[in-house]
């Protein structure tokens, strides 16, 4: 909200342009009125003010004085100087007092509304350039300019959400740091980018909370966007100085409750339970010890899935999860002497894989083969690169099959895990988002080269059975419904 004054010492003239921006200004408020130049500079001596609107002649101090003296005690206020006279020395002192239009009376409402949104656009660009440099501070703790602060929220309140796409990168600092912070523009919220790009920290100004968390759910669910998703929010509003506090709390609520291959929305809570360091006991251990040295591959994968199976039914988090992966492979490095060279890498990958794994059967599954399969992938010649250029192209050229992720992972001989980072290391998106993408290009292609097909007809040459759902992921895809392409069935 912009803060205006507004000095005229005619009374109606003053009510009127009040009434304009009540009524056809929602982003400016009125803040204080004067009837002489000599009232207004001593409200701007002691209010900050965004936009002076100023009649032009008045007794004493004239608008335009009033102007050049504004532009002393605030160089960056806007100024619309309002007058009865349209004489070009007027014109031209307005001009030379640095003011943002000139508006000769009478002022109709289409003209002040215009020269309002004009100020608005600018004030708009000017407050985002500041908050990109004041929000980043504010959320890691660095110095900033408390001016700012009260210019651009004030005492105003906000609510917050952390959000966090895919499964935890457990090699991640628990801190932020200022220099990987950037600020996109978004309808409902100041966004701000967290540890690395699957991280979002939400800025939204305070409302109902109902309307919040919608908007989140939308946000997360954008897409592109990873399946998994984890978000943390404070149901409470608060002022903006409290956000680095509440990006503290988040990370240790999502570090501690981040739960592998689900969608969760977790809010802040005062009192938080302890969360004890998950073990094997030592019967498990001694079981895994004797399978492994016994040499039977199948019993052991089979008790990597049955562990998977387990913890997937209690819902353990991703952090009990990774010290559990961790001493089984410790464990099992101790009586395999293959392992036990290795072991710093199959540390390093075992890290990727509980990054990516969508589900703990296909974590444990992953972990067998990083394992045991000496037919792993790691150890064939074609480079990550190859590899995504064959799925890339294999997608490219099946897309109107029944083609799911399953199948391109049957093509390269490799897991889905492992795919997935794939897409993440070598694009800007995921196997699905490609997949549909590839779809979505090719049915808008094909409705323009041949419109009289029916929208059955579309949907299968691109893969779908049922056509009701492709209408769906065409609309969220293209903003457009089919039928502006192709007439109804």
């Amino acid at each position: 909200m912009y803060r205006v004054l507004i000095v005229d010492d005619e009374m109606p003239a003053l009510r009127f342009v009040w009434n304009i921006i009540n009524q056809f200004a929602t982003s400016f408020k009125v803040e204080g009125t004067a009837t002489s130049g000599e009232q207004g500079l001593e409200f701007l001596s002691k209010h900050p003010v965004d936009l002076l609107i100023t009649d032009i002649s008045m007794r004493g101090m004239s608008g335009i004085e009033l102007a050049q003296r504004a532009r002393q005690l605030a160089p960056g206020i806007h100024i619309i100087i309002i007058s009865g006279y349209g004489e070009f020395e007027y014109a031209q002192g307005a001009i030379q007092a640095g003011v943002d239009d000139y508006l000769l009376k009478p002022v109709s409402i289409s003209k002040m509304t215009a020269v309002l949104n004009s100020i608005q656009e600018r004030l708009d660009a000017a407050t985002a350039s500041i908050s990109a440099r004041l929000l980043p501070a504010i959320a890691c703790g660095s110095a900033y300019s408390q001016e700012d602060l009260e210019k651009l929220y004030g005492q105003s309140k906000y609510r917050f959400a952390y959000i966090r796409w895919g499964n935890l990168d457990m090699m991640l600092s628990m801190k932020l740091g200022a220099s990987s912070l950037v600020i996109p523009g978004h309808k409902f919220f100041q966004v701000l980018r967290g540890r690395d790009d699957d991280e979002r920290i939400l800025v939204a100004a305070e409302g109902p909370l109902e309307e919040f968390l919608t908007n989140l759910s939308v946000y997360i669910t954008q897409p592109g966007s990873l399946n998994t998703w984890t978000a943390v929010y404070s149901p409470n509003p608060q002022q903006i100085k409290a956000l680095p506090v509440f990006i503290e709390r988040a990370l240790t609520v999502m570090h501690h409750q981040t739960i592998i291959g689900k969608h969760q929305i977790l809010q802040i809570k005062e009192s938080a339970r302890a969360h004890e360091q998950a073990r094997l006991s030592m019967s498990e251990l001694t079981q895994l010890t004797h399978f492994v040295r016994t040499g039977n591959l199948r019993i052991i994968k089979d008790h990597l899935i049955s562990l998977a199976i387990a913890w997937e039914k209690e819902q353990m988090p991703q952090r009990q999860v990774w010290h559990l992966g961790r001493q089984l492979i410790h464990q099992i490095a101790l009586v395999n002497p293959s392992i036990f060279t290795r072991l710093e890498k199959v540390l390093l990958e075992y890290n990727e894989l509980i990054r990516y794994a969508n589900s703990y059967g296909e974590l444990m599954s992953g972990l067998y083969s990083l394992l045991f399969d000496n037919g792993n992938i790691r150890d064939k010649k074609l480079s990550t690169q190859e590899l995504f250029n064959h799925a890339r192209r294999y997608i490219d050229e099946n897309y109107a099959r029944p083609l799911g992720m399953q199948s391109v992972c049957d093509e390269l001989g490799i897991s889905p895990t492992y795919l997935s980072r794939l897409f993440r290391k070598h694009s800007d998106t995921t196997f699905n988002a490609y997949l549909t993408r590839c779809r979505m290009e090719a049915a808008v292609q094909l409705m323009r080269e041949k419109p009289n097909l029916l929208l059955r007809d579309v949907a299968a040459c691109v893969g779908y059975d049922d056509s009701s759902y492709f209408a769906k992921v065409f609309r969220q895809y293209t903003g457009k419904k089919p039928s502006q392409y192709i007439p109804e069935e």
